[in-house]
Parts: C-alpha cells; structure tokens; sequence
C-alpha cells in the first residue's frame, strides 16, 4: 500500500510539471515544407532563380535534446539573395555579413554552401513558395524558416 501512494505520488507530480506551451502557429509550415518541397520537384537550377529576393528570418525551433522555439531569436535578420552568386545577411541592424552561395547536393535535397557561414543559413534547404526552411534537425541542430518579402 505504501508503494501505492509513493507511485501515485509520483504520477500526480509529474503531471503537473508537464508543459502545457502551445506551438507556435509556424510550426504547422515547418511540419508541411518537406513534402510541399518535395512536391514542387525543382531542379537545382529551378530552385536558385526561386531563392534570388528578400527573405525574412521568422521562426527557430529545436528538437534535437529538449524542445525549444522563438519567433524572436534572431527577429529582424534579412538574407538578400543576389543572381550572381552573391548574399548579404542584415543581422538586426548590428551587424552585416556578405559573400557568395551556392547550391550544393545533400542527403535529400540541397544545401545552400555559404561562404561565410552563417549559423541560420545551416541544414538542408526546402522551399516552398513563400518559405525558406534550412532543416538541420536531423543533425541534431535547429530549424530557421524563412519568408520571402
């Protein structure tokens, strides 16, 4: 009977330290960008003439050791995409990094190989019109969409 109460004790505890955060609404759109990706079926070519523009940094989650997100991490970063193989990343008004891309082959789709790299600029990249994942969470890293501007 004591082992009774101490696991019920236990059970009562842990249900009240569970989380009770609602995701954010992005994480629907990062759930969807693999096989909205994957259904557009851009060849490389295809999807570089799509990434030339604006886009707008909007939301980070992580799944790798423990769940996290933030629609305000890196709030204001702006990535210009340039035709010629350029990039600029306004990071928030403190900062501005530039060089060149380009678009290599990974493991399921493509990567955008920056010199210089740019930590929200690591992982796979999945596009699907308006949005920009790059999706490194199946190596233990976080996910940063993106939003065409």
């Amino acid at each position: 009977m004591k082992l009774f109460r101490i696991l019920l004790l236990v059970i009562i505890g842990c249900s009240a330290c569970s989380s009770s955060n609602n995701p954010s609404a992005w994480n629907n759109q990062m759930d969807q960008m693999y096989q909205c990706h994957a259904d557009a079926g851009l060849d490389s070519s295809q999807l570089a003439q799509e990434l030339v523009g604006t886009w707008a940094w909007k939301f980070v989650r992580s799944t790798s050791w423990s769940y996290y997100e933030s629609e305000t991490d890196f709030a204001g970063f702006e990535l210009f995409i340039e035709n010629d193989g350029t990039f600029s990343m306004n990071m928030a008004d403190t900062l501005t990094v530039s060089g060149t891309w380009a678009l290599e082959n990974s493991w399921t789709t493509f990567t955008l190989n920056s010199q210089t790299y740019v930590p929200t600029l690591w992982g796979d990249l999945l596009y699907c019109d308006p949005y920009l994942m790059f999706y490194s969470s199946p190596a233990d890293g976080p996910d940063n969409l993106y939003l065409k501007q």
